[in-house]
């Protein structure tokens, strides 16, 4: 592997790295927000990654589609599941049980 294709990838890993942690960033914010205006407890203070995929729309063009969940209570027993899905980095869908 030559220098200049390393340091091409490391500089691309990155940035990768930075566009995630900007994509957690929000995630976290929007569920916290979410459950601020559903006036239910947002648990564990974080968000987690659960999948990512590439995806594709002619609007668009090519993207990664990211899935997010989060944990919310109502009446602080029962824990619930929220769902974020953001497409590269706009917030697309915000899921919870009403």
């Amino acid at each position: 592997m030559t220098p200049l294709v390393l340091l091409l990838l490391i500089v691309f890993l990155v940035w990768f790295w930075q566009i995630s942690q900007r994509c957690r960033d929000t995630a976290i914010q929007t569920a916290r927000q979410t459950c601020k205006q559903q006036g239910v407890q947002f648990l564990d203070g974080t968000a987690s990654l659960q999948s990512l995929r590439p995806y594709y729309t002619r609007a668009g063009g090519p993207g990664l589609k990211r899935t997010y969940t989060f944990d919310y209570s109502e009446d602080g027993l029962v824990r619930r599941t929220g769902c974020i899905i953001m497409h590269n980095v706009q917030v697309t869908s915000v899921l919870v049980d009403s």
